[in-house]
Order: C-alpha cells, then structure tokens, then sequence
C-alpha cells in the first residue's frame, strides 16, 4: 500500500465514523471543470489588472473605456462556464451527501456546479454568477446558469452601445421593481457572504473536508483552523500542497476528481465490512 493509499484510508476511516462533515471548497475543484483560476499561474488576474476590474464601478468602467480589449476576454470567461460540468469531484460531495454524511459544503466559487451536483446547504462566500441582485431594491433572481449565458453572450456580440445603460442592459430586469440587475457575485471592496453560517458550519462539524485551496483567501482560510478548534478531524485534499498541516489528519496529495471517488469507494468498502 503506497503512502498515498494508507491517506485514503486514513480519511476515509474518519468519514465512515462521521456524522456531521463540512467541506469547504476553493478554486481547485473548479479548475477541474475547465473554469479558471483567478490568483494561479495562468489564471484571470494574469490576463487582467485586479486593480482595473476587479470592482464592479472599475469593471463598468473598462468596458466603456476599452471595450475592444475586454470584451474578447469576457467572452471567453462565459464560454468556460457554459461548458463546464460537475467534476466527479463535485459528483462525489454530492453522494457523500446522500450517504448521510455531509451536511454543508461552503465554497469560495461562483459557478453552481455543487448545487448542480446535488448538494443542498451550500454556502457561496462569494456569490453566485447565476443569481441576480437587484442594485436598487436588493431582490434576488436565480437563473439557469447556461440559459443566462447564452443570452448574455447574444446581448454581448450585439451590443453597439457601451454605456452605463447599455452595459447594464446585458443583464435582465429586475421582475419586482424593473431596475438594473447585477450578479451577485463579490467582487474587490465589497463584504463576503454568509461568512457567520460558514463558521458555525465549520465549529459544529465533526470532520472538515478541505479540498482544492490554497489557504491564502480569507476568511475562509480560517475555516480548518476553527474547526479544528472546536473538535473537528481535518482532511486536505490538494495535488500541490497541504496548506493546513499544523491541523490535518489526513492528507492526499491528489486532484480532488480523483481523490473523492477512491474516498467514497473506500467509505463503502468500510460500511459494509461493518
């Protein structure tokens, strides 16, 4: 049995014997699905300026200015999202949810793909692109994530006006008071979301499942931490590094579409043996 192996087992021990897991979900399980990263090699922030577009008045304000230099790029964001899927990573969050086990996945992604995946208490800290915020009376519109990107990516290619008016009209209308509506995604300056349920997610779970972060993103960095604070086993998963060794219990060094499965297989295998 390889080291790696004896960590699988090792963790899926620890699952089996749980009853309240907490997953909490970074970059890494996206870029799986095609979907990149932001602060990694190669990812967003490379190709764009943070300081530029990374709020939502600097965004508005580069595609007025510049648009023949983002609009190529934010296409080809929309087009990885219509074409990403729930990675068996995310497939496997979902089963272990129906096994009884894990009862809330709190993610530093926008995509929806753990809801897709079926998952269903899950904590967006940083929005979601697929729900809508009304900027004047606050509601909230869920669409259906590759629906809303085909018909922004038409408003997109079609749009000759690249005005406040015109770049807010990519968006549909609010149905309750017919003002502008935005994703409710957080960007640079603004307040994350649901932080005060995420930690008392991360406090009440028995065994905190850390997969595909790099613990450099705060708050949610803090989650293992308090976890295992509070009592909690820890499991990292991540192919690069184990940015929470002080507090682990297991770690695999693996990408988490490959490590999950073998998890899963292996918390049967231990079920049945009884």
């Amino acid at each position: 049995m390889t080291d790696i192996d004896t960590q699988i087992r090792k963790a899926a021990e620890i699952l089996a014997k749980a009853s309240n897991v907490a997953a909490s979900c970074g970059a890494g399980i996206s870029a799986e699905s095609g979907i990149a990263t932001f602060r990694d090699a190669g990812g967003v922030w490379e190709k764009l300026n943070p300081a530029e577009v990374g709020t939502a008045e600097g965004l508005m304000e580069s595609l007025m200015i510049r648009p023949e230099k983002l609009i190529p790029f934010v296409l080809e964001l929309l087009d990885a999202f219509e074409a990403a899927e729930p990675n068996a990573a995310h497939l496997a969050l979902g089963e272990l949810e129906r096994m009884g086990l894990l009862k809330t996945v709190i993610t530093q992604n926008i995509d929806n793909l753990h809801h897709e995946a079926g998952n269903t208490d899950v904590i967006e800290v940083h929005g979601n692109g697929f729900r809508l915020s009304c900027i004047s009376c606050g509601g909230l519109q869920v669409h259906e994530r590759k629906r809303l990107i085909r018909e922004t990516r038409e408003k997109i290619t079609t749009l000759a006006d690249f005005s406040i008016s015109g770049i807010a009209g990519l968006m549909p209308a609010c149905s309750v008071c017919r003002s502008f509506m935005r994703p409710d995604v957080v960007m640079f300056g603004e307040t994350v979301k649901d932080i005060p349920r995420a930690f008392a997610a991360a406090r009440n779970c028995d065994v905190m499942l850390a997969i595909g972060t790099s613990g450099v993103v705060y708050p949610a960095a803090y989650l293992p931490f308090d976890a295992k604070e509070a009592g909690a086993r820890v499991i990292v998963i991540n192919p690069n590094e184990n940015p929470f060794a002080s507090v682990s219990d297991a770690y695999i060094p693996m990408n988490a579409g490959e490590a999950m499965p073998k998890l899963i297989t292996a918390i049967k295998e231990i079920r049945k043996a009884g």
